[in-house]
């Protein structure tokens, strides 16, 4: 993965930011993620990769990709309840992917700060 990292959160979480296509490919192959939650928007690509290119590399490794797209560095209420129930209701370990990681993460901490999730 050249230019991606992958970051432990917990250790039922993980983020990465940016992905190619083949970079997601060789991760979710790898076994190590039982779901993936992507908050980058469609229009915020990075890498040119759709969210069709990521869902369907994650349906052939078996794994589950929720879409949820955070526009906007702040998260609305809604926002980080959704995340909840997701990272609540998902296979762990889950990783979490937006463009810079910074949207991912802060909804894990606003979550976490608010006592929304079951870990």
């Amino acid at each position: 993965m050249a230019q991606s990292a992958i970051t432990q959160v917990s250790p039922e979480l993980a983020m990465i930011n940016e992905i190619s296509p083949q970079d997601f490919n060789q991760l979710v192959q790898q076994n190590r993620f039982k779901s993936v939650i992507l908050h980058r928007p469609e229009h915020d690509r990075g890498h040119g990769v759709t969210v069709y290119q990521l869902r369907d590399i994650a349906e052939q490794a078996k794994i589950s990709l929720i879409y949820q797209p955070i526009d906007q560095a702040k998260n609305a209420q809604t926002d980080i309840q959704a995340f909840a129930r997701y990272y609540n209701s998902l296979p762990k370990p889950i990783l979490i992917m937006c463009k810079s990681g910074q949207r991912s993460m802060e909804l894990y901490q606003q979550a976490k700060q608010q006592g929304l999730l079951n870990d």
